[in-house]
């Protein structure tokens, strides 16, 4: 079989050899005319420089600081001391501009980690198109730069040196190297004249560099002997061919660390004609679409190998415009209760969780501290008083109801707190038990649309964040979310736990006028997938969903958040 390569061997004087030519002349022209302006302009540019340094130098940056005003006074703590007071001042408005401007920069309200990887990746030249054609922000400043300020020594493979970018090669190098200075940082590129070439210009320094096909089975056997494997991340920036990412993936996953993070981007490509060209002896380009295979593994994570999926090592799947990230099992240990490395927030869950009798079984019979870890402590660090609603007193639960009422009002004491349960004496009794004290209660059958209006019309709607742990049958969760979703605020998040059950015969009883019995709610959040990834294209929709994060038994969804326009 004649395989197409993934691209064309670069001209003998690629154009961006030509564009480091032209600004190595330019350079050298404007530092003669430098020399002969004032000093005054001099130093203006210097004291911009050391701001844009101390702005985006990771040395001073503590990535799981959910605090604007805190970072940015962390950084003004390492100026100079001795500045005049116009100096500094300038330099404080020039720390505020920059790392102010990345919202306006990418049209909308961005976290903090959002924050500071767009910032940094503006203070480069040329800017790498992570932020500018796409919006990897999110996935990055959400997961890679957590994962780095908690292992700081990371191990980091990335897939595309992007040599046949318009804007030259080793945009996203750079990144890495200023976000990154004590990582392990390794990068992989198929053409050889271009890597040769940008070792030359200095591009590379600091890396560990692999050259070859990511398709190849043998090249990424070399790489992986090459390199001693054992990565904490992957990212496959590479020829974003189907057959080439499912090479990579089958081949370097089980190198990643427990706990590790396999970045995948530009999958939106997948179904264009010019990106199903390149097979291998065990895959037809012609065929074979990778999003596909993402669909697969959103079952595999929800069943954890029931009902046909399999049971393997990924503990997570997290997609978002055209890219997803697959994070791997966290190890094992004997310092918690649920026995398994976890993040700071989600042990946080679990230690507030656990001091409660009874305890919920969010923490025992299910895992989803990892969502409300990840998502729902830190949203509430954020915004204090969002007004969050819970479908599901847990009226049926053998511990008996409220368990997760006092688990939330713990957590979030200055939250607005809704609960909704279907089964009328029950509330009447927690209520006279107290459990619901500090909660605003709704009553009804949540797959009911009257219901479902009458519960938007008493609670005002705007949510911040809706937890469905209700009746779980598919075509409640589908009733609820088709009403619930438009009430929840840009930038939201909408949880539905229980997904597993979706498939149970017990489970698949419940039917509305829209909705058979047929129907099963996790074949719906596949088809997300590809609204996600394709944003509208090849037959998927494209609506108001930021992002969709997947583990056992259960997803999060998450809303766009806010445009952001420049006032100018």
């Amino acid at each position: 079989m004649t395989v197409s390569r993934r691209r064309p061997p670069p001209p003998r004087t690629p154009a961006y050899v030509q564009r480091s030519r032209a600004v190595e002349y330019q350079t050298h022209i404007s530092t003669d005319n430098e020399n002969k302006k004032p000093k005054t302009r001099i130093v203006a540019v210097s004291l911009a420089f050391i701001a844009s340094y101390l702005l985006f130098n990771t040395d001073f940056i503590n990535h799981d600081n959910n605090n604007d005003s805190a970072r940015i006074a962390h950084a003004m703590a390492m100026l100079p001391k001795n500045g005049s007071s116009a100096t500094m001042n300038m330099l404080k408005d020039k720390f505020q501009e920059d790392y102010d401007n990345t919202e306006i920069f990418i049209g909308e309200q961005l976290l903090d980690g959002e924050k500071e990887f767009v910032a940094a990746a503006k203070s480069l030249s040329p800017i790498t198109d992570k932020v500018t054609t796409h919006r990897y922000h999110s996935m990055y400043g959400q997961f890679l730069l957590p994962y780095y300020e908690r292992k700081p020594a990371m191990k980091m493979l990335e897939i595309g040196l992007g040599c046949d970018m318009n804007y030259e090669p080793g945009a996203s190098v750079a990144l890495w190297k200023k976000l990154f200075p004590k990582a392990d940082l390794w990068e992989a590129e198929y053409d050889a004249t271009c890597v040769d070439l940008a070792t030359k210009q200095g591009k590379l320094d600091g890396f560990n560099v692999l050259v070859g096909d990511q398709g190849n089975n043998k090249t990424l056997d070399g790489w992986i002997e090459k390199s001693g494997g054992n990565f904490d991340v992957i990212i496959d920036d590479g020829g974003h061919q189907n057959c080439q990412i499912m090479a990579s993936f089958v081949k370097l996953w089980p190198t990643l660390k427990p706990g590790g993070l396999y970045f995948i981007e530009d999958m939106q490509v997948g179904k264009w004609r010019g990106f199903r060209r390149y097979s291998t002896s065990v895959c037809d380009a012609s065929t074979f679409t990778f999003s596909d295979t993402v669909r697969e593994w959103l079952d595999d994570v929800i069943y954890m190998g029931g009902y046909g999926s399999r049971k393997w090592d990924v503990n997570f799947i997290h997609c978002q415009a055209e890219a997803c990230v697959i994070g791997k099992k966290p190890p094992k240990v004997e310092t918690n209760m649920v026995k398994l490395e976890l993040l700071v927030e989600e042990s946080r869950f679990v230690e507030t969780a656990r001091a409660f009798t009874p305890i919920t079984d969010k923490i025992t019979t299910h895992s989803y501290y990892t969502m409300y870890g990840r998502f729902l402590l830190p949203y509430y660090r954020r915004n204090p008083d969002m007004k969050m609603f819970e479908i599901g007193l847990g009226c049926d639960m053998n511990y008996g109801p409220g368990a997760s009422v006092a688990l939330w009002r713990k957590l979030f004491p200055q939250a607005e707190l809704w609960e909704a349960e279907y089964n009328a004496t029950c509330v009447d009794f927690a209520t006279k038990q107290g459990m619901l004290d500090g909660f605003n209660v709704l009553v009804g059958d949540q797959g009911n649309n009257q219901t479902l209006d009458g519960w938007i019309e008493k609670s005002g709607g705007e949510f911040d964040v809706i937890i469905d742990d209700g009746g779980h049958h598919n075509c409640q969760i589908m009733a609820s979310f088709a009403k619930l979703w438009p009430t929840v605020k840009p930038g939201g998040l909408y949880f539905i736990e229980d997904v597993a059950v979706g498939k149970w015969m017990g489970y698949r009883k419940y039917k509305t006028a829209s909705c058979p019995r047929t129907f099963i709610f996790s074949h719906l959040l596949q088809d997300w997938v590809d609204d996600l990834v394709y944003q509208g294209g090849y037959g998927s929709n494209k609506w108001d969903i930021h992002f969709m994060f997947c583990q056992n038994e259960a997803c999060v969804l998450g809303k766009k958040p806010l445009a952001i326009e420049s006032n100018k």
